[in-house]
């Protein structure tokens, strides 16, 4: 039986609340201050929490924070001329309101929503990646991690679909091209390949292919004896070495000369590779795992990049969506950098606040997740305990995320004959779906994402819209009223 959580200091109002929603089949806790009421989310874990916002000892706010960190929906509790509170509230997180005086109705429409409408929670899913084998290190030519273990986060449907594929392809040796952009976390995912593989005990190398002109690519890649070329004074051992038994990554494999490009194809058909300044093949057991962050069909077509390398390669893709297309994703990573941080530099900050969750929620991340990953870092650093405050976020970071003039949405004024606080606050929350439909091209489940609430709610609030609309446009008879579907012309 679903829990909601009622939070008011007056007991009237709990146990009218309390009464429609038993009605509805629903179990209901009680709490008579915002202090109860974070608690009870913490040891109850309801389905949904509704919380009136003007209480003694506490405001609401502090109860959505609370709800917010632990992912239940919060329903506010709204009075005539709360309009400013109401629109913060919904600004920071709140997933519906409810007005006083409330009826039965209005009461069941939330529940609707919260219950009906809510579809199922999705797994929080989880790929950890170990650290490098000793001696693997690809030095300060590569771009090989010589820490761990990372582990990327998220219940993203596209996240974990990824997942699925790299569950079912770890035990074998078929080749994996990994893209996407910079930063969504490609080598990560090759390592936990690595890691959940047979392969696991022997190493792990990582090699950027466009970090290197061309000769030293190559003498990285094979190894060279003392003497093959000008600047050759010592033996080295190449990647294939270094791999062997294991598995070799070739990140930003769109950046190889065209020249090695025919080497690597060869490499991975004959099984073997000559040192250079050698005659005699050395067999190579070793898995290759590529990444780009480049559109490689199109290189192909234009004669940039081998494609008998590229099928190669590519025999299954794996796609890494950016972090602004699993924007609900953001809290999961947000809390796990936080506690990597924490351990890293001996910090104790205990989460971040709604407001400075909703400029992180908000932001575009071009760097994905590695650049979210340094900020949380630099924050926790200087915050060092207590909760991360929107003063924390960098103020360029804070300006991108707010509208109107100046940066700062336009101040909510009260008028002074009053308004229908249902009316203003249907119309905040369009003016901001509109601009979520047009910041993704119309992308519902991105639109969704970016107001941080679930795709199926989104949609039932356009749909409202749209039957209001409808409603409104229907012809009137001269004295206002709408006729009947069947009248006719007699």
């Amino acid at each position: 039986m679903p829990q909601v959580l009622l939070v008011d200091d007056d007991p009237d109002i709990r146990s009218a609340l309390s009464r429609f929603i038993s009605r509805h089949g629903h179990q209901v806790i009680q709490a008579g201050d915002a202090a109860e009421g974070v608690s009870a989310i913490q040891q109850k874990q309801p389905d949904l929490v509704i919380t009136d916002m003007e209480m003694p000892g506490g405001t609401g706010f502090v109860v959505l924070e609370a709800g917010i960190r632990a992912q239940v929906p919060v329903v506010i509790l709204t009075a005539h001329g709360s309009v400013q509170m109401a629109v913060d509230a919904m600004r920071r997180g709140a997933a519906n309101f409810l007005s006083k005086p409330f009826s039965s109705d209005s009461v069941a429409q939330v529940l609707q929503e919260a219950f009906v409408n809510r579809p199922t929670p999705r797994p929080v899913a989880r790929v950890t990646a170990a650290p490098l084998a000793p001696g693997s290190s690809a030095g300060a030519s590569g771009s090989a991690r010589t820490s761990g273990p990372v582990a990327m986060v998220g219940h993203d449907e596209t996240f974990i679909s990824v997942l699925s594929i790299v569950e079912k392809v770890a035990e074998t040796d078929v080749g994996i091209l990994i893209t996407g952009e910079s930063g969504t976390g490609k080598e990560v995912v090759a390592s936990a390949i690595h890691y959940s593989s047979r392969r696991r005990d022997k190493g792990f190398v990582a090699v950027n292919c466009g970090a290197l002109h061309e000769q030293l690519l190559e003498s990285e890649l094979f190894g060279h004896v003392k003497g093959s070329f000008t600047g050759a004074t010592q033996a080295r051992r190449g990647r294939f070495a270094l791999a062997e038994g294991g598995t070799l990554f070739l990140d930003e494999i769109g950046d190889m000369p065209l020249a090695l490009q025919v080497k690597l194809l060869r490499v991975i058909q004959e099984k073997q590779y000559e040192v250079l300044g050698e005659s005699r093949p050395t067999p190579a057991n070793v898995r290759f795992i590529a990444a780009t962050n480049r559109n490689l069909e199109k290189m192909v077509e234009a004669g940039t990049f081998r494609e008998d390398l590229y099928y190669r390669l590519n025999i299954v893709p794996l796609h890494l969506p950016p972090l602004r297309e699993r924007a609900r994703d953001i809290p999961l990573l947000v809390d796990y950098f936080i506690k990597e941080s924490n351990q890293a530099h001996s910090r104790s900050v205990a989460g971040v606040s709604p407001e400075a969750m909703g400029v992180l929620a908000a932001h575009s991340w071009p760097g994905n997740v590695r650049e979210l990953a340094n900020l949380i870092e630099r924050m926790v650093v200087l915050r060092g305990s207590g909760v991360l405050q929107i003063e924390d976020v960098p103020p360029t970071l804070r300006k991108a995320s707010q509208g109107g003039p100046g940066g700062a949405l336009a101040p909510v004024e009260l008028p002074q004959r009053g308004l229908d606080l249902g009316q203003a606050i249907q119309r905040f929350e369009g003016g901001l779906i509109e601009q979520a439909l047009q910041r993704t091209h119309g992308n519902r489940t991105q639109a969704a994402a970016l107001l941080r609430i679930n795709r199926t709610t989104l949609v039932e609030k356009l749909k409202r819209r749209e039957d209001t609309e409808l409603k409104d446009d229907k012809p009137k008879r001269r004295d206002g009223t709408e006729p009947d579907d069947d009248d006719g012309d007699e």
